[in-house]
């Protein structure tokens, strides 16, 4: 058994159909009463059979409005914390890093602002008066404002050009990833706690590629698109051990957070708080877009928005 390291009660032992390790049913968490009949899989392998999907990936939460939502982000951080001593980045961590238990939290993640209402005023809105509804910092201005190049891009492609909302609660969080067709981001915390990021330049994205792969390879030959779901993450510690350079920000109420082309880029947030995002493409960034079609077409991924027509009206 991998968890007790003994080998008697064979009849009690576990063999994972992913990576044929064996566990007694008396050493998992929860543990089992009985061997399943069928098909199992330890915590650590990617479930095929999940009647859910056949890709790991976060589940549906429940609906809520903002305040039901803080009430419950509130409630979950004053249960969890009973010692506000607590340093809630190496607790985020030890929770990432161990393999038995869990915590479960919720993210009000990728709400579109042309449903919602975005935290800007624009053009449009009852704010437009406002002398920042048509500032270039403004992120319903910010992806169409010169020099950006999306302003050249058809069609309020959503997430991209009409920014996303984030409702964040203690320990919600986003995976390791970089922006569609390898564009820009900015993200403004408008109000709550604070927002944790880790940072890896682009010039590290390949190894970065190698380091997660190298690190879980049963996922990558299962799944090998496994980066573009936004699922996947290993602690700064270790990918700085692999060679990855990683950098780390805590982004306040206020501040505003840069993303450049091909930069992968994680983070949790430390309690409630509400953010903003949405992509951007300055001119040097038109190799980056080059190169990133091309990982599309390795991957059999469609694009976003078509790199060649873009270069063609550029033209």
């Amino acid at each position: 058994c991998v968890v007790c390291h003994g080998n008697l009660e064979e009849d009690r032992l576990l063999l994972c159909d992913g990576c044929d390790r064996p566990h007694h049913t008396y050493c998992l968490d929860p543990p089992l009463k009985h061997v399943p009949s069928g098909r199992w899989y330890c915590p650590h392998c990617p479930q095929p059979d999940d009647p859910e999907g056949k890709e790991y990936g976060f589940g549906e939460g429940g609906l809520y409005n903002l305040a039901s939502f803080q009430t419950k982000a509130n409630a979950f951080k004053t249960a969890y914390f009973e010692d506000g001593e607590i340093m809630m980045e190496r607790e985020f961590w030890r929770l990432v890093g161990s393999p038995f238990g869990d915590v479960e939290v919720e993210y009000g993640s990728d709400l579109h602002s042309s449903v919602h209402g975005s935290g800007f005023p624009s053009p449009g809105s009852t704010n437009a008066h406002l002398p920042y509804a048509t500032d270039g910092w403004n992120l319903t201005v910010f992806p169409t404002f010169p020099p950006s190049l999306l302003r050249w891009v058809g069609g309020d492609i959503s997430g991209m050009k009409v920014p996303w909302l984030y409702v964040g609660m203690a320990f919600s969080a986003f995976c390791w990833h970089n922006e569609d067709h390898y564009t820009g981001s900015a993200n403004y915390l408008h109000w709550g706690e604070t927002k944790t990021w880790y940072g890896i330049p682009g010039a590290d994205a390949r190894a970065f590629e190698e380091a997660m792969r190298e690190e879980a390879p049963e996922l990558f030959l299962h799944q090998p698109d496994l980066l573009f779901h936004l699922v996947t993450i290993m602690s700064p510690e270790r990918l700085r051990e692999k060679g990855v350079r990683v950098t780390t920000c805590h982004q306040r109420p206020g501040q505003i957070v840069l993303t450049f082309p091909r930069a992968y880029h994680a983070g949790f947030n430390h309690g409630f708080n509400f953010a903003e995002a949405v992509n951007f493409a300055s001119p040097d960034w038109i190799p980056q877009g080059r190169s990133c079609v091309r990982r599309y077409r390795r991957f059999g991924r469609n694009p976003v928005f078509s790199h060649d027509e873009l270069l063609w009206i550029l033209w």
